[in-house]
């Protein structure tokens, strides 16, 4: 009896052992199928950080752009009101009575003083350029001199071998010029001699 029981007892045992194998497998896919769930969590979480870093950054380089234009314009802004302050002078000078500090004012670009010193300064300007243009031309001179000069050199050279050249020549022949005249002579005496 008890071996039957124990018989009977054994496919119970077995199938209970199933039982706990297939639950394990089951809790087994359910924690990667968890794992799985949070992974994909954490690239989704990833995916929107980078996206909210690329949206600041965005924004840092449109408000940089904005604060760019806005100085831009302001020095666009200065330089229109510098402008209109400069050519306002002027006029308003102009318009103002005649007075000897208004009207010749060094400072001011339409007055008579200023014109002066302009037209002195470019006549000093044109001087100085005509000074310039003058000792580049001496200077040309004398290096066309030098030139000729280091050129006549090799002349005068040439031609002072030539004379040294030409004057035992000279002497060769006054040498035999004198001999026909001495040979006559010679004739006379003996021919005196001889009478």
């Amino acid at each position: 009896v008890a071996a039957a029981a124990e018989a009977a007892a054994a496919p119970e045992g077995a199938a209970d052992s199933a039982a706990a194998a297939a639950a394990a497998v089951t809790a087994a896919a359910a924690a990667a199928e968890r794992a799985a769930a949070v992974a994909a969590a954490t690239a989704a979480a990833a995916a929107v950080a980078a996206a909210a870093a690329a949206a600041a950054a965005t924004a840092t380089a449109a408000a940089a752009a904005a604060e760019g234009a806005a100085a831009a314009a302001e020095g666009g802004a200065a330089a229109a009101a510098a402008a209109a302050v400069s050519t306002a002078i002027p006029t308003r000078r102009r318009s103002l009575p005649a007075t000897a500090g208004d009207i010749y004012d060094p400072a001011v670009p339409d007055s008579p003083a200023h014109s002066a010193s302009s037209h002195q300064q470019q006549q000093q300007q044109q001087q100085q350029q005509q000074q310039q243009q003058q000792q580049q031309q001496v200077q040309q001179r004398m290096e066309q001199q030098q030139q000729q000069q280091q050129q006549q050199q090799p002349q005068q050279e040439v031609q002072q071998q030539q004379q040294q050249q030409q004057q035992p020549q000279q002497q060769q022949q006054q040498q035999q010029q004198q001999q026909p005249l001495q040979q006559p002579h010679r004739h006379r005496r003996t021919t005196s001699l001889h009478y």
